[in-house]
């Protein structure tokens, strides 16, 4: 197929007439009649809008060759990458409700409901949350958006790593807790006639909780603030 013809099939399927398609990029409708016709070559400029409003490539409107499947009705269920772009946000704040969805469900299972089953089903809405959620990001990064695609993916994890982190970090507490165990009981009565209360109070909840909170923090916000930070532009 020609240029010509392509813009013809594209205009024809989207049900426009050549003064539509005119108005849209802002020629005249003698300009299109001439594009179609095969008289004149649209600017490269008009190349560009003309692949961006008919979701199709700059590469395959100039090259001859047969149709695309998305651009001539077929049946292709893969979106472009203008609709990938355009339904980011949503699919971010999908993601990222699925994976709360499926934090309440784990911790639901494990301390309130007495069957297994919330946990597992938890577990597996957060492994799908990430898989979607990096999936989608390295769609964007390969169909020639790279920065949107990284810019997803850091969007994702600035938020997903303060709820992954939970998990591992209730296992961390449960693992320190019986350390301390160790700790002679006279000591621990030592501690106890020596120090005041307040004070005492204030040692135990450090001891239990203190390591893995900090160690939660930590990972956390080194990975918000360093991983998924945007780099600067040089110059």
């Amino acid at each position: 197929m020609t240029l010509g013809e392509k813009i013809t099939d594209l205009r024809k399927k989207r049900g426009l007439s050549q003064e539509d398609l005119a108005i849209t990029l802002g020629v005249s409708r003698q300009a299109v009649s001439k594009w179609e016709l095969g008289d004149a070559t649209p600017d490269t400029d008009k190349i560009i809008a003309l692949a961006d409003y008919f979701d199709v490539t700059t590469d395959w409107l100039l090259r001859d060759i047969a149709p695309q499947n998305n651009a001539s009705g077929g049946t292709d269920a893969h979106i472009s990458p203008a609709q990938a772009r355009a339904g980011a946000p949503l699919l971010l704040c999908m993601t990222l409700g699925g994976s709360a969805c499926g934090l309440f469900l784990l911790f639901y299972g494990r301390f309130v409901s007495a069957s297994t089953i919330p946990s597992v089903i938890g577990v597996i809405l957060q492994i799908c949350a990430i898989a979607l959620a990096m999936g989608f990001g390295l769609y964007l990064k390969s169909s020639m958006d790279t920065q949107q695609g990284l810019d997803f993916i850091r969007a994702f994890w600035r938020v997903e790593i303060w709820m992954v982190a939970l998990l591992p970090t209730r296992v961390l507490y449960f693992s320190f807790t019986p350390l301390l165990n160790l700790i002679p009981e006279t000591t621990l009565s030592r501690l106890w006639n020596s120090l005041p209360q307040p004070l005492w109070t204030l040692g135990r909840v450090l001891l239990f909780a203190g390591i893995p909170v900090v160690l939660y923090l930590a990972v956390c916000l080194f990975v918000t603030l360093v991983l998924c930070r945007r780099p600067s532009k040089k110059g």
